[in-house]
């Protein structure tokens, strides 16, 4: 498998890997990844559009593998993501995050269920006295 930055030329995958058989990759795995960093992107950007400054979006997602009938489908993924900011009491952080889950391109294409999990941290340090 190549793609034209050349990141993925050395990745191995099977299908095998999604029972936990083998130590690769599997296509669901990387799909998870694609929504993850979808997300993070648009958050960010959903985030800078009502005031906020991002400074880190971590974005951890999992996907739902559901085997009806003997067809593997995947039916949802959940995403727990922590941004970090110079501007934690942000009250619109919830208005960004369920703004990027409905406009995630890569979720909008796949017709996923995605349930997200989200919280803003600070990274201004309390002064101590």
């Amino acid at each position: 498998m190549s793609t034209p930055s050349g990141v993925l030329g050395n990745a191995t995958f099977a299908f095998g890997s999604l029972a936990g058989i083998e130590r690769l990759t599997s296509p669901c795995e990387m799909l998870a990844a694609a929504i993850a960093s979808c997300m993070a992107t648009t958050v960010a950007i959903e985030m800078a559009r009502v005031g906020i400054n991002p400074v880190i979006v971590d974005t951890y997602a999992v996907l739902k593998l559901d085997n009806a009938n003997e067809k593997w489908r995947i039916t949802s993924s959940h995403l727990e993501i922590t941004v970090r900011t110079t501007e934690p009491q942000s009250s619109r952080f919830d208005e960004a995050v369920e703004s990027a889950r409905r406009e995630c391109p890569i979720s909008a294409a796949l017709r996923l269920d995605l349930v997200c999990k989200a919280k803003l941290v600070s990274l201004i340090t309390p002064a101590v006295v």
